[in-house]
C-alpha cells in the first residue's frame, strides 16, 4: 500500500516535469494533458492548474487560461508568476474581444 502511493506521487512528479518539458517545447496541447492527468487525481495541485494554464495561454484560449489562475491564486494568493500571466491573458482577450467586435461591424 505504501508503495502505491510512492508510485502515484512519482507519477504526479514525472508527468509534471513532462509538462514543464512540452511546454518549453511549445506543444501546448500535450502538455494541457499532462496536466490533465495530475488533475485527474489531484484537482487542487497548484504546479498542474499554472502549467495548465500556460498550456490554455499558448493555445490561445484566454478564457480559459484566466479561469485556471483564478484558481491558482486562490490556492496561492502570493503566486506572482499566475499573477502576471493573467493580466497577459485579460490583455490578449481583450485585444481578440477587439477584433471580433470590428469583424461583426463589418458585417452589419
Amino acid at each position: 500500500e505504501e508503495n502505491k502511493g510512492k508510485a502515484k506521487d512519482l507519477k504526479k512528479v514525472c508527468e509534471l516535469n513532462r509538462a514543464a518539458c512540452l511546454l518549453k517545447k511549445k506543444d501546448f496541447s500535450e502538455a494541457r494533458t499532462a496536466c490533465d492527468s495530475v488533475l485527474k487525481e489531484d484537482a487542487t495541485n497548484v504546479k498542474a492548474i499554472f502549467r495548465k494554464a500556460q498550456a490554455e495561454f499558448g493555445l490561445k484560449n484566454f478564457d480559459e487560461t484566466m479561469r485556471m489562475l483564478k484558481k491558482v491564486v486562490e490556492i496561492d494568493p502570493q503566486n506572482k508568476e499566475a499573477r502576471a500571466l493573467y493580466k497577459d491573458a485579460q490583455a490578449e482577450q481583450k485585444k481578440v474581444d477587439q477584433a471580433a467586435k470590428g469583424l461583426f461591424a463589418k458585417m452589419c
